[in-house]
């Protein structure tokens, strides 16, 4: 022949044919149209697993940051260590005070009286701008950590300076 051939001049097969290819090809079609669904789940497995093991492991961190820093804090480097004693003895002299909240002058000068029945050496500074009250001078840092933490019992909130 010279001409090509159309689709409707190739002859037409059997209804047994159709039926049989039909089953050869429904398997291999049900596979594929599986495939993407397969992948699709594989996918959501793989980034949960993956959520959850990034989860477990930030939380595994902070939890060791937190023993950390407990344990840390839980150990203060004494003052009478020779590392301590060390690195106050380089610094130039300074008075070591604690300082508290100033809320105005007849306030802070009640507060002062408060704090030196309860047997701190307390006095307000003047300032510029504004006037603080200071606690001491200590002669050591660990004189002004037991006071702090003498302070903080009774619920006063102090903080260390130097002047």
């Amino acid at each position: 022949m010279a001409t090509m051939e159309c689709a409707s001049d190739l002859p037409l097969a059997d209804s047994e044919q159709v039926d049989s290819q039909t089953q050869i090809a429904g398997p291999a079609t049900e596979a594929k149209s599986k495939s993407p669904k397969g992948l699709i789940f594989g996918f959501a497995f793989t980034v949960t697993a993956g959520l959850a093991l990034a989860s477990w492991y930030v939380g595994a961190r902070i939890v060791a940051a937190d023993e950390t820093a407990a344990a840390v804090v839980s150990a203060p480097v004494s003052a009478q260590s020779p590392l301590a004693q060390t690195e106050w003895s380089a610094l130039p002299s300074v008075d070591l005070y604690l300082q508290v909240a100033a809320l105005g002058a007849r306030q802070d000068a009640n507060f002062v009286r408060s704090l030196e029945s309860r047997g701190f050496r307390a006095h307000i500074e003047s300032g510029k701008s504004e006037a603080h009250i200071l606690i001491g001078p200590f002669d050591t840092p660990l004189q002004m950590e037991q006071a702090q933490r003498k302070l903080e019992s009774a619920g006063i909130l102090a903080i260390e300076t130097a002047r």
